[in-house]
């Protein structure tokens, strides 16, 4: 199954964001997610897209470019609620 090709409505600037957030990496860095929801919080201030769908985002792109993802963008407490 090819997941990218499910990503056709993804909002243009929202994708934009994190395409110039993640620019500043090469290919075989790792990003974390928590950095990059802050800089493209910080750059596109009136995003109101939901931190789940931007880590979609920035997975789905940093993949893409053979980038390393580190999932560290919920605080211990959330991760203690979420279901296994």
């Amino acid at each position: 199954m090819n997941v990218a090709a499910q990503l056709h409505v993804t909002d243009t600037t929202v994708q934009d964001l994190v395409s110039s957030a993640l620019s500043k990496f090469r290919a075989g860095d790792t990003i974390s997610t928590r950095a990059m929801l802050d800089a493209i919080r910080r750059c596109g201030s009136a995003c109101e897209e939901s931190d789940d769908h931007l880590v979609e985002l920035i997975v789905m792109t940093a993949v893409g470019k053979t980038m390393g993802v580190v999932f560290d963008h919920r605080s211990p407490d959330e991760r203690l609620l979420q279901p296994s």
